[in-house]
């Protein structure tokens, strides 16, 4: 068997298995470059249920949307930690805050609940996140952003989450991203959590974005930020000088940690 068709074989056993295996897994399983990933990937899509989705490979039927909250919660776990401990210093006492759904604000709400703990803060905290939720309900008010529920984000969109962010101001919100494209800025992988998204950038005074280094090798479907700059950007020092360099059109500030 060649080389080639060994490591095919390989992800399809995996993906059997877990469902979906992005870039940075393949390479870690595999021991090849992630070039050599992304031609594996072109080569598997279409065939044996085999779909090519942003920055991953997954069987079809797994989910209409290619994000599984469970699956990227281990995926660059440092630099989560790094980017959540960062952001957590941007609270302050009586802040009004939002926090979207996703695996790197989830890191946030943890650090959070033990600031409010051990500092006594008082922090007004809304979510449309369930995880969140569960992370802070005990030792704060936390008030849920209702509407549809999407087990694979664990997450609530849709008209009725629009409607209640359009009627609160929020002096932080953080957010995170599926993707970034350099014409369009960032991205989400639907139209729902774009324009959520949208809707709480302009319900806030100071709107951040928490984003390890590998969200914008690729970009999701629908650009989220056309209408406004973000305020400031947390993401690791694994950056390129050039995706930097584009991010600067979109950011009033970037910091890396």
């Amino acid at each position: 068997m060649k080389k080639s068709a060994a490591y095919e074989q390989k992800l399809l056993d995996t993906l059997k298995i877990a469902g979906r295996i992005d870039l940075s897994e393949a390479m870690r399983m595999l021991d090849v470059s992630e070039s050599t990933v992304r031609r594996l990937f072109t080569g598997m899509a279409g065939k044996n249920g085999v779909l090519r989705v942003h920055g991953a490979i997954q069987l079809e039927g797994l989910a209409n949307s290619d994000y599984r909250y469970e699956q990227l919660e281990g995926i660059h776990s440092e630099e989560k930690t790094r980017i959540a401990a960062a952001a957590v210093q941007m609270i302050s006492d009586r802040d009004v805050v939002y926090l979207d759904s996703g695996t790197t604000i989830a890191r946030l709400s943890a650090l959070l609940a033990a600031r409010i703990r051990g500092e006594k803060l008082k922090v007004s905290v809304f979510t449309n996140s369930m995880v969140n939720l569960e992370l802070l309900c005990a030792e704060t008010d936390v008030n849920l952003i209702g509407g549809v529920y999407r087990a694979n984000r664990r997450d609530f969109c849709g008209y009725l989450a629009e409607e209640m962010v359009r009627n609160i101001h929020f002096s932080k919100a953080f957010l995170g991203t599926d993707g970034f494209n350099g014409q369009t800025g960032f991205t989400a992988t639907d139209f729902s959590t774009a324009r959520l998204n949208q809707l709480v950038l302009g319900q806030t005074d100071c709107g951040l974005i928490l984003a390890d280094a590998s969200k914008f090798e690729n970009s999701a479907v629908v650009s989220y930020t056309r209408s406004r700059k973000i305020d400031l950007l947390i993401t690791d020092t694994g950056l390129s000088e050039a995706r930097h360099r584009e991010l600067q059109s979109y950011c009033a500030r970037i910091q890396t940690v």
